[in-house]
């Protein structure tokens, strides 16, 4: 399970929840423009746009979890199981492994205009990056100042729906997620009035009475439904960094804890990390389960022009300030 959010407030953010039921250590990970990108059934990119993220980087190559680029166009892929459908390579196509997805269109283009034209001549591919990594499903939201949408291949083929919601989380597919939000228009961050029965005299007797009926459990339905209505009513502010705290408050409350959702052998999902992109700054905080204090990753002070990889270690143990 995962949440990704995305919204434009002068400047543009993006964020989510990486959700996962098995460990993993990600690493902030920074692709500069001259490393070659490799892929599998077409030519390498030798020069592109500089890419940061979180992800791994294995055998020297980055798999990346979410990612933007230096023009502030941002990517994350979402588990999307039974639904996800890989296709054979097809020679009228461009074909992408779903792992080489973020970094061809982030390494490529500037724009969600840009990429929906890309999009038409892509079919995600059945092109494991080893015998040992078996491919992930997912589908992905990306978006940019502007637009923001969502790309799912599904047996209907490839489709891209643009994303009004800014909010992406697990099956079923999106335009179920798009057609249930309208079975809670009704909802309000406002003391509600009565509607039920005028000749009744009904009161509020308690605060956000208007919101009623929100869900709060951690299915993908509930999370897409809670993040959209607190993406959409949160304040919005001047000052860079109180947007950000936002989006890591609306994050935080679709995140998922441990106990809280445990599969049939036993093991625990929840949420490992929640990254939230300054995406107009090129700014990228991070923190974890086992550590809430945030880590930023600043792209200007990286040497965009490099050929190499870097990575940065993310903390999973909690730091405490004292005051005395």
């Amino acid at each position: 399970m995962c949440t990704a959010i995305s919204y434009t407030y002068k400047k543009h953010y993006f964020g989510r929840n990486l959700d996962l039921n098995y460990p993993v250590v990600p690493s902030f990970v920074f692709v500069p423009r001259n490393y070659e990108i490799k892929f599998k059934s077409l030519n390498s990119l030798k020069k592109h746009k500089a890419i940061y993220g979180i992800g791994l980087a294995k055998f020297n190559y980055p798999f990346m979890f979410d990612c933007a680029n230096e023009d502030g166009l941002c990517f994350a892929g979402l588990n999307f199981p039974s639904n996800a459908v890989f296709n054979k390579v097809k020679d009228d196509k461009i074909n992408l492994a779903p792992y080489e997805l973020c970094l061809y269109l982030l390494g490529k283009y500037s724009s969600i205009k840009e990429v929906k034209e890309a999009l038409k001549d892509i079919s995600i591919s059945d092109i494991p990056f080893n015998e040992y990594l078996p491919l992930s499903t997912l589908h992905y939201i990306m978006s940019d100042k502007e637009e923001c949408i969502v790309i799912e291949q599904t047996k209907e083929g490839l489709k891209v729906y643009d994303n009004q919601y800014g909010v992406l989380t697990n099956n079923p597919p999106f335009y179920y997620h798009a057609l249930n939000v309208n079975n809670y228009m009704n909802l309000t961050p406002k003391e509600p009035t009565n509607t039920f029965a005028k000749d009744l005299k009904l009161v509020n007797y308690g605060k956000a009475m208007g919101a009623i009926g929100l869900p709060g459990d951690s299915s993908p339905a509930s999370r897409f439904i809670k993040a959209t209505f607190l993406l959409h009513n949160v304040n919005k502010y001047e000052e860079d960094y109180k947007n950000v705290n936002e989006a890591f408050h609306v994050l935080n409350n679709v995140s998922t804890l441990k106990g809280e959702s445990v599969m049939d052998d036993g093991s625990q999902e929840y949420t490992i990390y929640t990254s939230v992109y300054s995406a107009s700054n090129n700014e990228l905080y991070v923190r974890t389960y086992d550590d809430q204090e945030l880590t930023m990753f600043n792209l200007a002070k990286e040497d965009l022009n490099s050929e190499y990889i870097n990575t940065y270690d993310i903390s999973f143990t909690q730091k405490v300030s004292e005051i005395n």
